[in-house]
């Protein structure tokens, strides 16, 4: 082969092309890119155009020149018709009668060209551009040889004026159809030379280069958008599911915890009147065993109703402070904890609108399970400040204690219903608080103490975000 200006070009735009035509068909892959495919189609049609035009400008044998033109040509005709299905696919619209019909008969003259005789005859012309200098070898036109390359023109044409009526709501197919027109334009200089009317080289080889280029820049961007797309969308799937299974735990539960309430209150009812007759000490002792467990199911029926039942908001003015140590007392007072045992490093006197008695719920918690610590051994810290920089302004809630915090394969779950680290823990408490925060439009979160422990933040508007109070459903656990 005779490498020279020409070859060198074409073999640099096969490469082009081929690369971009790999990345299309990676791209391809994905479950919303499948438009990708006929891009990388039309981009390795292209490569294989341009290896042909090397082939006729490297001075090689007869059939082996012959064999390239045929091939070229071919080539053409499915790179036009691939941008048609291309286009169709990445606007999400069906082909219209047209493109079908342009699409079928590109088919089939590609399969044409390659029959000997009738798209190349078995001879070629030999043409030279003097001021290169470059010789190029063009196979003869056979009978179907002009049909066919209007069929491939008309194709291109088609294709660009898709991608202009594209543009109109997506910016993006611009580029597409500048990169068309390009080679249109310079398909008009190829079948010129062709015809020895111009001197010219043939330049469809570096405007297919140029085109893909910056095809491949669109390509690539939109790929990536349909990547986030895909992905947002298999989260939210994986979301919807999880919440489905979420309110069908749910709705068991409460069936459950209503059911088990009334057995609960008859145990109780007999514990008291076998208590109030004498009994010897290992009796009392076994009907103090009965009392504790009674006890500690009602309290496991009573959040999970908490749990799941439904509830509205009931907004009111309050200062935050008056939340924050009315919630602390609560705990001291069911928990029989020394007051030392809980340290109020701060309290913003800000005037906050929320549900006095959800909210307080959802910090007792907090602080409840702080108490419980494993590996607790000073007091258990909180603070609320006011965090003006956030949209809207917030008062921000923190827990602290300098337990054993928690481990890190378990954090990813924490606000999950059911999901608990202690052998004796139900899993609902923290999913509550996150249930409650998020009706106010809030945020609540775990951080690992920086010595050590645990530290959680609980955030929520000073100011309800609309005037109506908002009903908050047993099954909208998020």
């Amino acid at each position: 082969m005779d490498f020279n200006l020409a070859t060198t070009v074409s073999f640099s735009a096969a490469a082009t092309c081929g690369s971009l035509a790999a990345l299309g068909a990676y791209l391809g892959h994905a479950p919303g890119s499948r438009h990708f495919r006929f891009a990388a189609a039309a981009a390795a049609a292209a490569s294989l155009f341009c290896v042909s035009d090397a082939v006729i400008s490297g001075r090689l044998g007869a059939p082996a020149t012959i064999w390239g033109g045929r091939i070229g040509l071919g080539a053409l005709v499915i790179h036009g018709a691939a941008w048609l299905a291309f286009l169709a696919a990445w606007d999400r619209r069906p082909r219209s009668r047209f493109e079908r019909v342009l699409v079928a008969l590109s088919v089939i003259g590609g399969l044409l060209c390659l029959v000997p005789g009738l798209a190349a005859l078995d001879t070629f012309t030999e043409r030279t551009v003097a001021w290169i200098p470059v010789t190029y070898r063009d196979p003869d036109p056979g009978p179907l040889g002009s049909p066919i390359k209007a069929v491939a023109y008309v194709a291109h044409v088609s294709a660009c004026v898709a991608a202009l009526r594209m543009s109109r709501h997506n910016p993006k197919a611009r580029i597409v159809a500048g990169a068309l027109a390009l080679f249109c334009v310079v398909a008009i200089n190829d079948w010129l030379s062709s015809t020895h009317v111009l001197d010219m080289p043939y330049l469809a080889d570096p405007a297919l280069a140029l085109a893909f280029i910056s095809i491949g820049s669109v390509v690539t961007r939109d790929a990536a958008e349909s990547a986030a797309k895909s992905a947002e969308l298999e989260r939210a799937r994986v979301a919807l599911a999880e919440r489905e299974n979420l309110a069908a735990v749910g709705q068991l539960a409460a069936v459950v915890a209503h059911e088990v309430r009334n057995p609960v209150a008859i145990i109780f009812g007999a514990l008291a009147t076998l208590q109030r007759a004498e009994r010897s000490e290992d009796d009392a002792k076994l009907l103090g065993i009965v009392g504790e467990e009674a006890d500690r199911l009602k309290q496991l029926v009573a959040r999970l109703l908490d749990a799941v039942r439904p509830f509205e908001l009931q907004y009111s003015r309050c200062e935050a402070r008056q939340v924050v140590r009315h919630a602390i007392a609560q705990v001291m007072a069911g928990s029989g904890v020394a007051p030392e045992n809980v340290e109020l490093v701060a309290a913003s006197d800000e005037e906050l609108e929320c549900d006095e008695v959800l909210l307080g719920q959802a910090i007792s918690n907090l602080v409840q399970n702080a108490l419980i610590a494993s590996g607790r051994r000073s007091p258990v810290r909180v603070s609320a400040t006011v965090n003006a920089q956030s949209r809207p302004t917030s008062l921000c809630i923190e827990v602290a204690d300098d337990g054993d915090g928690v481990p890190v394969e378990a954090r990813p779950r924490l606000f999950t219903p059911f999901f608990t680290t202690r052998a004796t823990g139900t899993g609902l408490g923290l999913a509550l608080v996150k249930r409650i925060v998020g009706a106010h439009g809030g945020t609540v979160a775990y951080e690992p103490g920086q010595g050590g422990g645990a530290s959680f933040f609980l955030s929520v508007p000073l100011r309800r975000e609309d005037g109506s109070p908002r009903r908050l459903l047993g099954d909208d656990v998020r």
